[in-house]
């Protein structure tokens, strides 16, 4: 019978990757312009109302901030 693989054994053959943390600032222009992708898909999604453009925008805001 085969050598059973125990759970130290597994570590030491993968070891995990470890994640580095990219520490970076959002700038204004980024924000902006996630924010206004955003508002657009939910106008397409709303069936391009006009004169939603501020509650998409709003909508965007509240999304992109939680």
């Amino acid at each position: 019978m085969g050598k059973r693989n125990t759970e130290k054994e597994s570590e030491d053959k993968y070891p995990a990757k470890k994640r580095k943390k990219h520490d970076f600032a959002v700038t204004p222009e980024m924000r902006e312009e996630r924010l206004k992708i955003a508002a657009y898909y939910r106008w397409e999604q709303k069936g391009k109302k006009h004169g939603s453009d501020s509650d998409d925008w709003l909508e965007a805001e509240d999304t992109l901030t939680d």
